[in-house]
């Protein structure tokens, strides 16, 4: 009778262990312009993701400050639409990670920046206005993890001490885990990564000179840059977390992979090639808690396929590569 119990003790423990390192398997759900029904969460559950990361779009107004929840913003953008996609998330088994994005019109948002301290200070107050609407949302909701930002190279160089204070006000509210989102050539500037949970990369990393890459090139271009993660997540000793990671269905979507209004000719074998070879070389790896893939929309059955050049896998070959990577 003790061994079947030491027995059945060893297999609950187990079982806690793999449930607590089980990857993140994410996809960044684009919001809606229109209320969703679960019928829309439905294909997220079929390529075995068991997390969402949701995005209340934010945007800089003519006055250096942040504007949400306008009445002309999509219902997926704004506080009531995320939580509604929560609901049908959570009802799914999905865990959420919240990621506020600001768009910077015309302009990539990592180069925003102010010229005075009073022209900064008004605009966090703005920015802290904004992110604290949603982590208050987190908290009611139960959302897992919160992201306090994406991509703001230059405002992170030019306000630490205000990052510092804003992650300290999100703490006295919020339990769940944190992370940012940087941008992959600036993640190793971001100085307050121990006061997170985990490193958020947006994981936009060239991997070839080729347009048409052949699977060692693109893993030789993921093992280059494995290096360097590695090391830096030993360094702070956290995991690292891919925010974001995507490649267009074009040839040459591996060489700039961040780039998304350039021409090129439709390609899905290369979308596809370039996701086998992130599984093969860093998938595995024990420093990467997971990844959240750029990007998934609702209506999935109308969403990508033949001719589709955008980031979206659904319904190209892309999706059956990640669907089995997923599956283990």
């Amino acid at each position: 009778m003790k061994k079947i119990l030491t027995f059945s003790l060893l297999i609950i423990l187990s079982f806690k262990i793999s449930a607590q390192d089980e990857k993140i398997k994410g996809v960044c759900f684009v919001a809606a312009k229109h209320q969703i029904t679960g019928k829309d969460i439905l294909p997220i559950i079929e390529v075995n993701a068991n997390w969402v990361a949701l995005m209340p779009y934010a945007f800089i107004g003519k006055d250096s400050t942040i504007a949400f929840n306008s009445k002309w913003q999509w219902h997926g953008e704004k506080a009531e639409g995320i939580q509604h996609t929560i609901d049908l998330a959570k009802a799914k088994g999905l865990k959420i990670m919240i990621k506020p994005h600001v768009w910077h019109r015309g302009a990539y948002t990592g180069d925003f920046k102010l010229d005075t301290d009073e022209e900064w200070k008004r605009f966090e107050s703005s920015y802290t206005t904004y992110i604290m609407t949603f982590v208050d949302l987190a908290v009611l909701s139960n959302a897992e993890m919160f992201c306090i930002g994406t991509e703001w190279r230059e405002f992170v160089a030019a306000r630490p001490a205000y990052w510092s204070r804003l992650i300290k006000a999100i703490k006295v509210k919020y339990k769940g885990k944190l992370t940012y989102a940087a941008n992959w050539d600036d993640y190793k500037k971001c100085p307050f990564w121990d006061e997170l949970d985990f490193i958020g990369i947006d994981a936009y990393f060239p991997l070839s000179t080729s347009t048409n890459p052949k699977l060692n090139e693109l893993i030789h271009g993921w093992e280059k840059q494995a290096y360097a993660l590695k090391l830096y997540s030993e360094e702070h000793n956290k995991k690292i977390i891919f925010t974001e990671i995507g490649f267009r269905s074009i040839e040459g979507a591996t060489v700039r992979p961040w780039e998304h209004h350039q021409d090129g000719k439709f390609d899905q074998d290369v979308q596809d090639i370039a996701y086998q070879a992130f599984f093969a070389s860093i998938w595995k790896k024990d420093w990467l808690a997971g990844m959240f893939l750029w990007k998934w929309y609702a209506q999935h059955e109308e969403q990508g396929g033949e001719g589709d050049t955008d980031f979206t896998p659904q319904n190209k070959k892309a999706i059956k590569t990640i669907t089995a990577n997923w599956s283990h």
